[in-house]
């Protein structure tokens, strides 16, 4: 990532928005790689019959991403609903490909 001005450091709101809009950018290449794994856990899941939905993974990943977030100092709650919609909406794209 390029680098940031710390946020105390940003001296109007468009020098604060620029910074926001380059995270932003950042987070949607991650989300897209991301993406790129949800496309190949469709193919692992068919070759090992394992279901779209597996509970105990997905409670396993909100667990982690709000400790992960807690860590950091934001909220856990925000980060678990944010992973909440990313996993729901992975699941019904595997969905797709694999059935219910």
């Amino acid at each position: 990532m390029e680098t940031l001005l710390p946020p105390k450091n940003c001296r109007s709101m468009a020098e604060l928005g620029v910074q926001i809009d380059t995270i932003d950018v950042k987070l949607i290449e991650v989300l897209a790689i991301r993406s790129d794994y949800i496309d190949r856990a469709v193919d692992l899941k068919i070759v090992e019959g394992l279901p779209a939905r597996t509970t105990d993974r997905v409670a396993e990943v909100l667990d982690r991403v709000s400790a992960a977030a807690a860590d950091q100092g934001m909220d856990p709650a925000l980060a678990r609903t944010i992973w909440s919609e990313l996993i729901e909406r992975s699941i019904q794209r595997e969905i797709k490909e694999l059935g219910s």
